[in-house]
């Protein structure tokens, strides 16, 4: 977790920021004086740290509470201190173990059991689905594991239960096994795809346990962490059944490092190619190609359709021009299988690909109902098989070609237009881990929006998942028709170098050049503007 923000007393704030000076050398995190920053800070990714000072904030009251009450599921990080001078020996002491967070230090704590450090669905959440099992919420955490990846046993312990049957009429966590440590307390680890130990086994935290998958009621292949301690029921300290208690605040997150270099990546142009998609609906015109000339694009978008002719001449603008070429076709009508897709898109994949061309996007907003939503998939886990086929079959014909999960539509459910573009995601997810890199879309209305993780920098959200995947911003732009064409190319330059040295983001793909019909709030060339002016603000750009 590498998102942490120290949140300090506003009274002697600088006396405190020094007692932070050595840990913030150390880890990184960023300071604040404000709970609002710090609770939106990287939201909701982040931990927040902060001392537990008498009579708490003078603003919200008791940090704590006011945290668990206007932001519910951020990771807090309270440090019980009087003065900044123990803080200063807390982060001494925490430095010197190797320890973060300093939870190393608690009697019982649980190491991380995947090799992927993101929660996907948390203690307690989606009590609308759990109630009909007697439950108050969802009775452990989900925690990103891919198909066959390692699970590891959280804490030093002896295996009293191996459970090797997938059936999730049995049981609803599938192949499992059951651990139990010390005071009382035992883990289950569900969704397995083989168990690799056998009950009376002795454990070390941290030993392999098993390989995850999406045995049981499951939808995906993920682990489920629950945590119980015997008596707690009773005990009245928690309000599930079965001793069952919340994992998260003994969980050790892990220090994984994330990929710092483009190298990791196996992307030589080490850089974020600066790119827009070419003209929409159409193949691309001579106006379109002094556009991208006047703007010294390092990356284009092109349409199916796209003649070979255009890709000589862009390859004459720039010999190592990247050009990717987004493979959709008509999704408002019947259903269509994912063998007619290839049927239709076949020809056109086979030219452009004896062309030298090797990246593709396999279909755009899937998610939306004119893109295929509840008419050829009816959520994401059936594109996800959809996505999967197609790839497949474009592999069979064109083992080089790199396929990329598409963009999707930026928004929350809109009924019998989009579906939930994060619920998509996650649904979608064997498609993603599959896919030889990762679209994404980032939108934006206004400045602010345009630094919002969830708007403009939605590539952060995207990273954070699948932190080892290539990523390509393949739409991004500001649609608002009333904002001046010279605020928008200003907006689109800020774009540009906030992503340029994003290691992992191959390309970012402005929307659009032009367009065949409609896009006028977004497109450079229009019926009133050429372009030119746009393009010439963003070819005189100094990254």
């Amino acid at each position: 977790m590498e998102h942490q923000v120290i949140l300090l007393p506003r009274e002697n704030y600088w006396t405190w920021v020094r007692s932070c000076s050595e840990y913030v050398l150390q880890y990184g995190p960023n300071l604040t004086q404000d709970p609002q920053t710090a609770a939106q800070y990287m939201a909701p990714a982040q931990v927040i740290t902060f001392p537990v000072v008498a009579g708490g904030d003078p603003e919200v009251g008791q940090l704590e509470d006011w945290f668990y009450t206007q932001y519910p599921g951020i990771r807090l990080d309270p440090i019980p201190t009087d003065s900044a001078k123990e803080l200063q020996e807390e982060f001494a002491q925490r430095i010197v173990d190797a320890d973060r967070y300093g939870q190393k230090r608690k009697s019982f704590y649980l190491v991380w059991p995947t090799d992927y450090s993101v929660i996907t669905q948390k203690y307690a959440a989606n009590p609308h689905i759990y109630s009909r099992f007697g439950m108050p919420g969802h009775e452990g955490v989900d925690i990103r594991a891919l198909t066959n990846t390692n699970v590891y046993c959280c804490a030093d312990g002896v295996v009293y239960r191996v459970h090797n049957d997938p059936d999730p009429r049995v049981h609803a966590y599938g192949k499992h096994v059951r651990v139990r440590h010390k005071d009382g307390y035992k883990t289950v680890y569900g969704h397995l795809s083989r168990p690799l130990v056998r009950e009376g086994q002795e454990l070390k935290a941290g030993e392999l346990l098993g390989k995850a998958n999406s045995t049981g009621a499951s939808t995906g292949s993920h682990l489920h962490l629950t945590l119980k301690r015997d008596g707690a029921t009773d005990r009245g300290e928690t309000n599930f059944p079965k001793d069952i208690i919340d994992p998260t605040q003994f969980l050790i997150w892990p220090e994984f490092a994330s990929k710092k270099s483009f190298e990791a990546y196996d992307w030589s142009p080490e850089k974020c190619l600066i790119g827009a998609h070419a003209r929409v609906g159409q193949p691309l015109q001579d106006e379109d190609l002094n556009l991208i000339r006047l703007a010294r694009l390092e990356a284009v978008k092109l349409e199916l359709s796209e003649s070979l002719d255009t890709i000589e001449h862009l390859r004459a603008l720039n010999p190592a021009m990247l050009i990717v070429v987004r493979v959709t076709g008509e999704f408002s009508g019947a259903a269509i299988s994912a063998e007619r897709f290839f049927t239709s898109i076949e020809n056109n994949i086979g030219r452009l690909y004896r062309s030298g061309i090797r990246y593709f996007e396999l279909h755009s907003n899937p998610n939306l109902q004119n893109a295929g939503w509840r008419r050829s998939w009816r959520d994401g886990l059936e594109f996800s098989q959809w996505f999967n086929k197609v790839s497949r079959l474009i592999k069979s014909r064109f083992p080089d070609a790199k396929i990329g999960f598409p963009g999707l539509s930026q928004g929350e459910l809109v009924p019998g237009w989009r579906a939930d573009d994060a619920q998509f995601l996650n649904e979608a997810e064997s498609a993603v881990q599959t896919a030889d890199w990762i679209g994404v879309n980032c939108c934006w209305t206004d400045k602010n929006s345009l630094k919002a993780r969830n708007k403009g920098r939605a590539f952060e959200v995207y990273r954070d998942k699948f932190p080892g995947k290539l990523l390509m911003i393949t739409e991004f732009c500001n649609p608002i028709k009333s904002v001046a064409e010279r605020t928008k190319a200003d907006q689109y330059l800020e774009f540009y170098r906030m992503v340029r040295s994003q290691p992992g983001i191959a390309a970012a793909f402005a929307f659009a050049l032009s367009a065949y019909r409609g896009h006028d709030a977004i497109v450079w060339r229009s019926k009133i503007s050429d372009g030119n002016d746009f393009a010439e603000l963003i070819g005189k750009r100094s990254i």
